[in-house]
This record gives C-alpha cells, sequence and structure tokens, in this order.
C-alpha cells in the first residue's frame, strides 16, 4: 500500500517538474522589424515579443546609439484554440537611423532573456523596397535643396526643406532644429502648407524656409533633420475615433556639404559685405533751397541690402562740410524676413545747422558691397548735394567756434586826471598830493572797468550758454564707467561699445557725443582708435581678431584720470551748442 501511494506521488512530481520545464522553455524574447533594408532618412518598426507574464519592460538604450527612438506602444493579446489558451505581450518600438551604411539592433534584454540580433542595410538613397511600389517613397519623406552648395562666407544660403505626406497626420507633428556649427540659421517666415501630385500620387506639403550665414571659410556640414508625427494605426479599429493615439512615423533629411570660400583678397572695401543687392537712398526734412542760417535741417540716409541682416551693415560716413555744424542722432537696425531671404537695413540721421550763407556742398556718399550675383565689387553713391543757404531772417550768424569778449572798445580814450597848467610851481611840500589823486583814480577805473566786463559777460552768458547745472544734469560719469568696466570684463562687444559712448558722454558733459567717430575724436588717441578698429572687426567682418579688453581698460582709465586733471574753466558756452 505504502508503494502505491509513493509511486503515484512520485508520477506527480515528475509530471510538475515537466511542466516546469516546459514552460521555462517556451518562455522567451523574440525581435523582429517590419524591413531590413531601409533609406537612412526612412524609419522602420521593431518588435519585441514574450510569452512570459512579466510587469517588465526591456532595455532600449542600447538602440540609442545608432537609432532614434520615435516612439514605443505595447499590447497583450490572448488567444485559446480548443480549450488551449496561450497569452505573449509586444513592444512596438519606431526607430529612425542616424546614419547610412550596415547597422546592427542589438540584443535586448528582459529578466533572463535576450533576443537575437537584427542587421540592417541603410542606403542614403531610397530602398527599392519603397521605390517599387505606387506609393513612392513611403507615407511621410522629405526633399531639401541650398541656394547655393559654394557661398562665400557671411554670404546666405536659403535651405528649403519640404516634407511629403500622403496619409492623415495627427496635431503632434515636431520637427529637430536646424543648429550649425560656424553660422548662424533662423526661419524665414512661417510654415508654408499645400498639395501636389508626384508620379501620380497626391501628397500634401509642408514647406519651410531657412536663412544661413556661414561665419568661416571651409566645409561647412548642414545636419539632417528628423520629422515626426502620428498617423491613424489601421491595427487599431478604435484608436482613431476615441483618441488621438496612433502609429509614431517620422523621416529624415538628408546632410548636405557647403564649400564656403573666404573673402575675395582683391576687395577693397573696409567691411566685407556679400548682398544680392544693395540700395543707399537719403531724404530731408526741407527743401534744400529754403534753409536759412540758423535753421536745423535733418537728412536721413537708408541702406537696405538683400542677404544680410541689419547689424551687419557699418555705420555711413558722412564728411562735415565747411560752413555747417552737423549733430548725428542714434542709428537704428532692422531687418525682414521673407521667402526669398532676409532683407536688412540701417537707418542714421543727421541733423544739419548752416553757420553761413551762401551754397554749401555736401560729398557724395559711398558705400562698398559685394554683389553675388555678379561676383564683382561694387560702390553705391549718393551724389553730392547742394544745400542754397539764406540769410537770418533777424540777422543772425551763427558761430562755428567760440569767441570771447574783449575789453578793448572799454577802455577810456581820455585821462581821468586833467594835467597840471604849463605856469604852475610845485613845492616840494604838496608833491605827494597829485600822485595819490591819481592813484585812487586809477584804482577806482580799474574797479569800473571790471564791473562792466562782468556785467557784459553775464548778458553773453545768459543768452548763449546752458546754466553748468543743466549742461551736466542726467550724466553720471562713475555710474558710466562702471557699465563700461563691467562690459569690458565680460568681453561682450555690442555692450562694450554702447557703454562706451554713455561714459564718453559723461566725461565729457557732451549729449551730441552720439556715434563712436565722434567720442573717439574727442580722445585724440591713436591707441584707442586701434583698439576700437579690432572692435568693429570683430562684429562686422569675417576676420575675427582677438580685442584686448584689459588694455582697453587700462588706457581708458588713464584717459579718464588725465581729463579730470584738466581744467575746464576755458570752455565756452557755444561748445555744447555748436560744436567745431
Amino acid at each position: 500500500m505504502v508503494n502505491v501511494i509513493f509511486s503515484k506521488l512520485s508520477r506527480i512530481l515528475v509530471l510538475l517538474a515537466g511542466l516546469i520545464l516546459s514552460s521555462q522553455v517556451l518562455a522567451a524574447l523574440t525581435a523582429t522589424v517590419d524591413r531590413t533594408q531601409l533609406a537612412e532618412y526612412e524609419t522602420l518598426e521593431l518588435t519585441i515579443r514574450t510569452d512570459s507574464d512579466t510587469s517588465a519592460a526591456p532595455d532600449l538604450s542600447p538602440l540609442e546609439n545608432d537609432f532614434d527612438i520615435l516612439g514605443t506602444r505595447q499590447s497583450r493579446q490572448i488567444r485559446i484554440v480548443n480549450g488551449n489558451s496561450e497569452s505573449w505581450r509586444d513592444w512596438i518600438v519606431t526607430l529612425s537611423p542616424k546614419k547610412s551604411g550596415r547597422l546592427l539592433i542589438p540584443s535586448l534584454t528582459l529578466d533572463n532573456m535576450t533576443s537575437k540580433a537584427i542587421r540592417l542595410e541603410v542606403s542614403k538613397t531610397a530602398s527599392q523596397q519603397n521605390t517599387a511600389g505606387s506609393g513612392g517613397i513611403g507615407p511621410v519623406f522629405i526633399r531639401t535643396e541650398v541656394s547655393n552648395e559654394t557661398p562665400y562666407v557671411q554670404e546666405e544660403v536659403i535651405l528649403t526643406l519640404k516634407i511629403y505626406y500622403r496619409v492623415q497626420l495627427y496635431d503632434d507633428r515636431r520637427l529637430s532644429p536646424l543648429n550649425i556649427d560656424g553660422a548662424i540659421a533662423q526661419q524665414l517666415g512661417e510654415t508654408r502648407s499645400y498639395e501636389t501630385v508626384l508620379e501620380g500620387t497626391r501628397y500634401g506639403v509642408f514647406e519651410l524656409n531657412f536663412s544661413i550665414h556661414p561665419q568661416k571659410p571651409g566645409i561647412m556640414e548642414i545636419p539632417g533633420l528628423t520629422f515626426s508625427a502620428s498617423m491613424p494605426d489601421r491595427r487599431d479599429t478604435f484608436g482613431s475615433i476615441f483618441s488621438m493615439s496612433g502609429k509614431p512615423v517620422a523621416a529624415r533629411s538628408s546632410e548636405i556639404t557647403l564649400n564656403v570660400k573666404p573673402q575675395p583678397d582683391n576687395f577693397s572695401g573696409p567691411v566685407w559685405l556679400p548682398a544680392r543687392n544693395l540700395t543707399l537712398t537719403d531724404g530731408w526734412s526741407a527743401p534744400l533751397d529754403q534753409v536759412r542760417v540758423g535753421d536745423a535741417i535733418t537728412r536721413t540716409i537708408v541702406v537696405e541690402a538683400e542677404g544680410l541682416t541689419g547689424v551687419q551693415l557699418p555705420a555711413i560716413n558722412m564728411p562735415k562740410p565747411a560752413g555747417v555744424n552737423t549733430y548725428p542722432d542714434k542709428s537704428t537696425t532692422d531687418d525682414h524676413a521673407s521667402d526669398s531671404g532676409v532683407i536688412g537695413s540701417r537707418i542714421e540721421a543727421i541733423a544739419l545747422i548752416p553757420t553761413r550763407p551762401g551754397k554749401i556742398e555736401l560729398p557724395p556718399v559711398r558705400y562698398k558691397w559685394f554683389d553675388t550675383d555678379t561676383q564683382t565689387e561694387k560702390v553705391a553713391v549718393i551724389p553730392a548735394k547742394t544745400i542754397t543757404v539764406l540769410p537770418s531772417e533777424k540777422g543772425e550768424v551763427v558761430a562755428s567756434a567760440p569767441t570771447i569778449p574783449t575789453l578793448k572798445e572799454e577802455e577810456p580814450k581820455a585821462p581821468v586826471c586833467p594835467p597840471a597848467p604849463e605856469n604852475t610851481v610845485v613845492t616840494s611840500g604838496s608833491g605827494w598830493l597829485w600822485p595819490s589823486v591819481s592813484a585812487v583814480f586809477a584804482l577806482l577805473w580799474l574797479l569800473t572797468l571790471g564791473a562792466l566786463w562782468r556785467c557784459k559777460r553775464s548778458e553773453n552768458t545768459s543768452i548763449e550758454q546752458p546754466s553748468e547745472s543743466s549742461a551736466s544734469s542726467g550724466f553720471n560719469e562713475k555710474k558710466a564707467w562702471q557699465t563700461f568696466e563691467s562690459a569690458c570684463k565680460a568681453s561682450d562687444l555690442n555692450q562694450i561699445r554702447q557703454s562706451f559712448i554713455q561714459w564718453t558722454q559723461s566725461l565729457r558733459e557732451d549729449s551730441s557725443l552720439v556715434t563712436t567717430d565722434k567720442c573717439l575724436r574727442s580722445f585724440n588717441s591713436k591707441a584707442l582708435g586701434a583698439l576700437f578698429q579690432q572692435l568693429e572687426s570683430s562684429l562686422y567682418s569675417g576676420q575675427k581678431q582677438k580685442l584686448d579688453t584689459s588694455a582697453l581698460i587700462k588706457l581708458c582709465g588713464q584717459l579718464r584720470k588725465d581729463h579730470k586733471g584738466k581744467s575746464s574753466d576755458t570752455e565756452d558756452g557755444l561748445n555744447s551748442l555748436y560744436p567745431g
């Protein structure tokens, strides 16, 4: 009896062990793909399946070396056939290859299970599997083109990117940003949407245009951009109705190589300006034949360049003519983006005050630039202008240089004391009287003369010179110097230039110093001019030069110390109104 029971227990244990071993044999992890040949801008689906009852998820990090993971979704299915049930779980991963060539989907792990690796062939062009059908290159693909593959440094290149799709796409559309080493890139306008027909198939199109300005010569790579979205999943009958979840779809653009040429050696302009077109125009606030002495007339000059931004355009050189006092206003820049490229503009205004009547000749204004269409250097010119200056209606003459009143007109023509008669006999006892009286009268005359001169100077100053407190109001030299010093230490070139102008205005107490050139002329320092020439070259030209900010702080500090040590008593009030 005992042997019978022991025999039955043994059979049961063997059966259970077999079931356990069979379940372990059946539990497996498999990996499959929907295709093994594709183009680098196409996507594929990797399906990872296990029949193990587990709540864990496979580790996908090994895929990130050669692929972009665009999306992951999972499903669980149970099938019962003749009373026998089986179940499995799937993870569907949408992948986009990062490069072309022979790629390997590595082995993936889940718990103690491992899948087999899969080899792929990724080509730079469309795969034969996709081009064979009437659908073209797939449900979504990208085509790109550039306006010029061999541009000059800082010349604008237009990148046109067109995304074609022939399936419904949800609103989760995304495009990776355009980042290019050694170039400035920006999108032009808004994304255009339209439809077109390719090889008999109708496609929707998203078109984007980008402006690219290479900043250094040599080989430059425009990287591929990845477009991703979700499309309805045909296997999910209710997904497209009750939710926005769907099958991820993606496309990647091909890389483009540019050969950027350096600035031509024969270009003679002070700043390298490659543009498709450049115009130079001017306007006046009043007719040039109706100007009177002392009247202010404003000249506005506009430079507009196709293919350059406003900050790339240097200051306009306007020579100062004789017989006119000039007061430049602050310049402004602006950009207008269109599908054909960037149009940058620079606007400069200057107030002119004639100081004498007659004809005043304004020299021509020249602006050198390089025509990228004709590959030639050109000069935009505003012809010379003539201003007919009429006399002032009040008979006033505007001084172009300060004048100091003299005492010559105030001297009396006759002595105060009359001479003594010829027959007068002066005794030794009264010899001290007349010299004493003469000295007293001479002293009184000097005091009177000094009082008259002070009265006349006070009258002139009250008419022509603003008060010292009003002239210096609003200037904080110490604070302006600290701002300039901080900008130099931070190597912020634009802030250095702006804070230098503000500091010079505060140091000189002269608000008319609104340009860098006027500030440099006020110091008359060749070393300072050389440093700012490096600064301008670093900002605008293709030949970058490192600015020695420590030397700039030291030099300006010495100029500041020298200026504060000088007396400003000889400055005349006309300097603030009509600087020479």
